[in-house]
């Protein structure tokens, strides 16, 4: 994965999460959670690509996940997905995190599914797009929620890696997210 694509999935994730956040009117525990959980979670699909920080930083086992799934397959699909939310579900929490007001590590651990499952949405909306149901979806790409073939005309709705489009959200995703977090900042502590 290009760094700038991880760029522009944390920025539209984190915007989406941070306007949330906003709109719900989250404690400021919970808010620094929620963009935690998210900032890791959507760069973990592309954990197959030798490309990611997160795949450098894993060492070997980064190196086998690499060579063992092609890259938008098993960790673009919704098989993916359910094993990430069913960790969040039902991974241990230690009693000690129990007696908080709410419990922060299982907050983290749904969020790092939500995060990821933005950036499986992200990616839904590229040219190349992803195989929901892979192994059984391998030659059709799911863009927009339609199955069909790749085809070469330009979409409106679709992006292109490294394209302006691409570039677009980006910047646009940034000053959504800034301006999100500003607003959460002065209600919480400038008031």
């Amino acid at each position: 994965m290009k760094l700038a694509l991880r760029a522009t999935h944390i920025f539209l994730s984190e915007a989406l999460v941070s306007g949330c956040l906003y709109i719900t009117k989250q404690p400021m525990p919970v808010d620094i959670v929620s963009v935690l959980g998210t900032w890791f979670g959507v760069q973990l699909p592309d954990i197959d690509t030798g490309e990611t920080p997160i795949n450098r930083k894993l060492g070997f086992i980064g190196k086998m996940i690499g060579k063992m799934f092609k890259h938008r397959t098993w960790t673009h699909s919704i098989w993916a997905v359910i094993i990430m939310f069913g960790l969040a579900m039902f991974l241990p929490v230690p009693a000690s995190f129990n007696a908080a007001p709410m419990n922060y590590l299982r907050l983290l651990y749904i969020m790092i599914a939500v995060g990821y499952l933005l950036h499986l949405f992200e990616d839904m909306f590229s040219v190349q797009g992803i195989c929901w149901f892979y192994p059984f979806q391998k030659f059709q790409r799911s863009r927009m929620g339609h199955l069909y073939k790749r085809r070469k005309h330009w979409n409106p709705l679709l992006y292109r890696t490294g394209g302006y489009e691409e570039l677009f959200i980006r910047y646009v995703s940034f000053v959504i997210m800034i301006y999100f977090f500003l607003k959460i900042f002065i209600e919480n502590y400038l008031k």
